[in-house]
C-alpha cells in the first residue's frame, strides 16, 4: 500500500481542531506578562494587486514581492519618486544594474518568448491561459508589463485593432499561430498589445515603457531581416507583418494638444521624431511592391483579395495613372498644384498624392471606401513629397490635411486621436496662409473635394 509522503503534502489541520494557543508568559509576581506589540506600518502605496486582496504590499519597484512570488501583475496607480516622468528610454530598461547593457537585456528577454512552443501560444491565444506561463527563476525583473499578460491580450488587441475582417482573419489564422518562430514579429506583437493596454490606461508608466521596449526590439530584428543580401521568400510575409506592426504602434497617440503637433516645432530633431508615423510609412510601400513581384505568391494579397468593399477598379498600382485620373482633381486643387496634361509624378512631387486623394474620396462617395484604401496613401506617395511635407511647404500641407480629412469619422482607437489632432494643427496652419485659394480650401474642404455627380 502506498505511503503518503509527508514532504510533499506538508502539514495540515481540520477545520473544527481547536487551535493552539501560546503559552502566556508569568512575571516574577506570577501575574501574566505584556506581550509588547510588533511595530507596524501601513500601506499606503501599495500595488492595486495586494489592495484588491486586502493584503500588505512592500511597495517593491517595480513589481512588489508578493507578485513576484505569485507571478501576478502587478501595477501601481500613481508612480513613484524612482520611476519619475522624464525617465526617457532609459528609464524603461530595468532595476537589475548588471544587464545594463541593451542587447543583453534583449537576449535575455527573447530567451523567454523562445521558450514557448506555438502550441500552447495558440492555445492561450484562443482559449486564454488557467495559470501564469512559467517563467525561470533567474531572469532579471524588467520595469515593464509582463509578457504572460501581453500575449493573454493580444487576441482581443487584434480584435479591435483590424477594421478590415479579411485582415483580422489573416492575424488569426496565420501570424498569430507563427510568431513564436519569428523574434521580430513576437515583439512587434507584443509591442502593440503592450501599446493599447496603455491607450487604455494612459497612467500606467509598465504599459508604456514596454511597447517602447518591444517596439526598439522589434525595429533592431527588422532592420537585420531587412539588411541581408537576400530575404527568402517564405520570410517576406512575416516582415511584411512585422513592418504593419511598427507602422500601427507608431501611428498611435494619446496626445490631444494640437500645438505640440510637428507643425509647431523649429527643432530639426524634433521635428522628425514626431513626424515618424508618417514617415515610416515609406516602408510599406517597399515592401508591397517586393510581395507583388513574389512567384510563389503572398498570403496577404491571397486573402486580402477576398475584401469585396473596396471597388477593384480603384486599386492601387504602380502604373502611371491614366488621363481618366486627371479628370477626378477637383479644378482648384489642380489648380493650386499646378497640375497640367503633361504633369507626370516625375516632373510634379504633387501629382501622385492628388491623385490618390481624387481616387480615395471617389470610393468614399460611392461607399467602396476603407479604412485599408485610406491608408494607402502614406505608403505610395513618393519621397519627394514627403521632403516638402518635411519642409511645411503649404501645398503639401493642404493635401496632407485632405488626407487626415478622409479619417474623420474613424474610431479605431490607434487612428482617430493622430488624425483629429493632426488635423486641427494643419487647418490652423493654412488658414493663416498668405494664398487666398489655400486659406479657401483649408476652411471648408468638403466642397472642394466633393466629386462631380457626372463622373
Amino acid at each position: 500500500m502506498p505511503t503518503l509522503d509527508s514532504p510533499i503534502f506538508g502539514r495540515f489541520r481540520l477545520d473544527s481542531a481547536p487551535k493552539r494557543r501560546a503559552q502566556r508568559q508569568l512575571s516574577t509576581t506570577g501575574t501574566p506578562a505584556k506581550q509588547p506589540r510588533k511595530p507596524h506600518t501601513k500601506s499606503r502605496n501599495g500595488c492595486s494587486t495586494c489592495k484588491r486582496d486586502r493584503v500588505k504590499c512592500d511597495e517593491a519597484r517595480p513589481f512588489c514581492g508578493r507578485c513576484s512570488k505569485r507571478q501576478d501583475v502587478c501595477i501601481y496607480e500613481k508612480p513613484s519618486g524612482r520611476l519619475r516622468d522624464d525617465d526617457g528610454l532609459r528609464g524603461m530598461v530595468l532595476c537589475d544594474q548588471s544587464l545594463d547593457n541593451r542587447a543583453e537585456l534583449e537576449r535575455a528577454d527573447w530567451l523567454i518568448e523562445s521558450g514557448l512552443k506555438s502550441s500552447l501560444i495558440n492555445i492561450i491565444l484562443n482559449h486564454g491561459s488557467p495559470q501564469p506561463l512559467p517563467r525561470k527563476v533567474d531572469t532579471p525583473g524588467t520595469a515593464l508589463t509582463p509578457n504572460t499578460h501581453l500575449v493573454q491580450h493580444l487576441a482581443r488587441c487584434i480584435d479591435t485593432s483590424f477594421q478590415s475582417y479579411p485582415g483580422c482573419q489573416l492575424f488569426h489564422r496565420f501570424v498569430l499561430p507563427n510568431c513564436a518562430a519569428t523574434p521580430a514579429l513576437m515583439h512587434s506583437l507584443l509591442a502593440l498589445s503592450a501599446r493599447q493596454l496603455q491607450h487604455l490606461q494612459p497612467s500606467c508608466r509598465l504599459h508604456e515603457r514596454a511597447y517602447l521596449f518591444h517596439t526598439q526590439v522589434a525595429t533592431r530584428l527588422l532592420n537585420e531581416e531587412l539588411a541581408q543580401a537576400s530575404i527568402a521568400a517564405q520570410k517576406l510575409d512575416f516582415i511584411f507583418a512585422t513592418c504593419l506592426l511598427i507602422n500601427m504602434i507608431s501611428f498611435a497617440t494619446n496626445e490631444i494638444d494640437p500645438s505640440k503637433s510637428w507643425l509647431f516645432m523649429s527643432d530639426s530633431a524634433s521635428i522628425d521624431n514626431a513626424l515618424n508615423w508618417f514617415m515610416v510609412q515609406q516602408g510599406m510601400g517597399y515592401l508591397s511592391k517586393i510581395l507583388s513581384r513574389n512567384p510563389n505568391g503572398s498570403v496577404w494579397n491571397t486573402e486580402l483579395d477576398a475584401d469585396t468593399s473596396c471597388n477593384p477598379l480603384f486599386v492601387i498600382s504602380d502604373d502611371l495613372p491614366s488621363y481618366s485620373d486627371l479628370e477626378l482633381i477637383p479644378q482648384i486643387l489642380a489648380d493650386i498644384c499646378c497640375i497640367t496634361a503633361d504633369s507626370t509624378p516625375g516632373n510634379n512631387p504633387y501629382y501622385m498624392p492628388l491623385v490618390l486623394l481624387s481616387r480615395a474620396f471617389r470610393i468614399k462617395s460611392l461607399g467602396f471606401g476603407n479604412l485599408n484604401s485610406y491608408l494607402s496613401f502614406g505608403p505610395h506617395v513618393p519621397q519627394s513629397y514627403r521632403v516638402l511635407l518635411r519642409q511645411k511647404d503649404e501645398r503639401a500641407l493642404l493635401l496632407f490635411m485632405l488626407w487626415l480629412m478622409l479619417f474623420q469619422e474613424e474610431t479605431c482607437w490607434w487612428i482617430s486621436a493622430r488624425t483629429r489632432n493632426e488635423y486641427a494643427g494643419v487647418s490652423w496652419l493654412l488658414g493663416r496662409s498668405e494664398d487666398g485659394r489655400i486659406r479657401e480650401v483649408a476652411r471648408d474642404p468638403t466642397t472642394f473635394v466633393r466629386p462631380n455627380p457626372s463622373g
